[in-house]
């Protein structure tokens, strides 16, 4: 029904020469009746193609658009990517450069610089007996509280038992420390370090003996070195004394008398160094010096030879061949 309105749609559109040949050309009749059918068709796949090239169109300009859509979306992302890649390179090459510039570690060899060691030989082969001109300390106030015999036994065995306690480090009677040092005997060298920084600052040499055990027999007090050079033996001139030797300098300040000490150790309190000497068929005495001249300031005599002297509580014990003492101090 549809065809058919069309087709008189079609016809009133026609001009009417055209229908008059139409009815006159009967023959061709036939042929023009399927004309409306065909201009249908073409009007059909006219609207068709229509739609087709309309979504095509579409289709291209959406792939089109998406196309430029996902490009500008990449470059955005890599610009972004680039942006942040960058930014965080350079914030890390900064936090890197802060760190650099404020990590103590930047600082180290200006600030932890370890002062360089002191190798001194201390020459006493030509040294005689001197001391400078000053004032004279006061010597202490010693009287013996007690005396024992000991047995002959050995410092060491004394020492334990007694319950004793010298500034010594470990157990093999070579190390030992006071307040501002720590001292080390290795050999015939004594090496001398900075308590806190734990830095060597010196390595001393000098002529002395040793016994079977070494207590405390060095201190150094403002740059001034306190030692002793023992000799083990019979008197002889120029041995078993003590001296004072400035290490800023290279020189010694004073050397004490002959035979004023060869204990296994010496004491040193506020102005007094307290020293031993003794022998076989000798006098055996308890020295005190005087730290800056070294002069003898008094001297307390006692049976045998004093070896190894400890101050503890404001009291002195003295081990000495075959004799133990307690001695009060004051």
């Amino acid at each position: 029904m549809f065809l058919l309105s069309l087709w008189y749609g079609i016809l009133f559109l026609i001009p009417s020469e055209f229908q008059t040949y139409l009815r006159k050309e009967n023959n061709t009749m036939n042929k023009v009746k399927y004309l409306p059918l065909i201009i249908l068709c073409m009007l059909l796949t006219g609207c068709g193609n229509k739609n087709n090239i309309s979504k095509e169109v579409s289709t291209e300009t959406a792939v089109h658009t998406s196309e430029v859509e996902l490009k500008t979306a990449v470059e955005t992302t890599s610009e972004s990517t680039s942006e942040s890649d960058t930014k965080t390179v350079a914030e890390e090459s900064s936090e890197t450069d802060i760190k650099t510039e404020t990590s103590p570690a930047a600082n180290t060899d200006t600030e932890n610089t370890a002062s360089e060691t002191k190798y001194i030989t201390i020459d006493l082969s030509t040294a005689r007996e001197t001391h400078p001109t000053g004032d004279v300390a006061a010597p202490f106030d010693l009287k013996i509280v007690s005396e024992e015999e000991n047995g002959i036994d050995f410092a060491n065995e004394w020492y334990d038992r007694k319950g004793l306690s010298l500034p010594m480090i470990g157990t093999d009677w070579n190390s030992f420390y006071d307040d501002n040092y720590q001292y080390l005997w290795s050999g015939e060298e004594l090496y001398i370090f900075e308590n806190g920084t734990g830095n060597c600052l010196y390595v001393l040499t000098y002529p002395t003996d040793k016994w079977y055990i070494n207590g405390n027999n060095a201190c150094l007090r403002d740059g001034i070195f306190y030692g002793a050079s023992v000799t083990n033996g019979y008197a002889q001139p120029d041995t078993c004394f003590m001296f004072a030797y400035d290490l800023e300098n290279n020189k010694l300040l004073w050397r004490s008398a002959d035979q004023t000490c060869n204990s296994m150790n010496f004491i040193v309190k506020n102005n007094v160094i307290i020293c031993g000497y003794g022998f076989t068929s000798q006098d055996d005495y308890l020295y005190q010096l005087d730290l800056h001249t070294g002069e003898v300031l008094s001297r307390l005599t006692l049976k045998k030879q004093p070896d190894l002297l400890v101050y503890q509580d404001n009291t002195l014990y003295v081990h000495t061949y075959s004799y133990n003492y307690t001695i009060e101090i004051k």
